[in-house]
């Protein structure tokens, strides 16, 4: 149960959050926020922590997405962060998470809609800066040795918290690449939006993040592990020629494996080799 104090401060914090938010700053505080400042004061009062907060936003923006801001412009990209922070406040206190709608509502702007692949090079960003919050990977000896001497039908790999894959209709990693330059060149540019699809494979590595274009095998595999229900199911997808054995080598190297999951065997299972 609530403590009558606990309701009554978590009321004036909602009020707060409203005056903030509202789309018309009102002319006197809620009585809810027991605030000293009537009239002319609670206004400029009010103007302050609007302005701050917003300026504030938008300095995290910034941070959060550096291929948007390179491929908008500061101006540009002020803008929408301005009217993404009025649209959707944010619901958590964390400035390291008040991006984590802006993709969708990149996607919804209808004067971005001539270039496609924005949405998706902030999926990308975001991922990128989401990656560094996760868990490191926890594989380990006993995780090798279940891979090494299980049948598959009984197995399942799960991937590393810290890993994200995107899968876009548009080259995002080489626009990513493109865009840390200082000064992309447009030729580049425009030989890169002409290439159509790619998928990203995001991964924290210690305490860095790290981005590759994962070809048209390594992408189905990664789905499958995502989406199939044993590791003996994914092996399906792999052509002939995927070096299976170098990647599970990079993998733990680079930590995109959680675990070696043992689960309950299957009908026609059969053995990795």
């Amino acid at each position: 149960m609530m403590s009558a104090a606990w309701q009554q401060e978590l009321q004036r914090q909602q009020a707060l959050v409203q005056a903030l938010f509202a789309t018309q700053p009102s002319a006197e505080p809620d009585a809810r926020l027991q605030a000293w400042e009537q009239g002319a004061a609670w206004q400029a009062g009010l103007a302050a922590y609007r302005g701050n907060g917003l300026e504030h936003a938008r300095a995290a923006l910034r941070t959060l997405f550096p291929t948007l801001l390179a491929m908008l412009g500061q101006e540009a990209f002020d803008a929408i962060g301005a009217r993404y922070w009025h649209a959707l406040p944010p619901q958590v206190g964390d400035l390291a998470r008040i991006g984590e709608r802006l993709p969708d509502f990149v996607a919804l702007q209808p004067e971005l809609q001539p270039w496609p692949w924005l949405a998706d090079s902030t999926r990308l960003d975001l991922a990128l800066w989401a990656v560094l919050f996760e868990a490191p990977a926890t594989l380990g000896p006993n995780d090798l040795q279940r891979l090494a001497e299980n049948d598959p039908a009984t197995l399942r790999l799960r991937l590393a918290p810290g890993t994200r894959r995107i899968d876009s209709p548009w080259p995002i990693v080489t626009l990513w690449q493109l865009h840390r330059e200082p000064q992309p060149q447009a030729e580049a540019l425009r030989d890169a939006c002409s290439r159509g699809t790619e998928t990203a494979w995001v991964w924290r590595d210690a305490l860095q993040a790290h981005c590759l274009a994962a070809d048209e095998a390594h992408a189905r595999w990664l789905r499958a592990l995502a989406e199939a229900p044993t590791l003996d199911a994914a092996l399906d997808v792999l052509p002939d020629d995927f070096d299976l054995a170098e990647w599970l080598q990079r993998a733990a190297a680079q930590g995109w494996i959680a675990a070696i999951e043992s689960i309950n065997p299957t009908p026609n299972s059969r053995r990795l080799s």
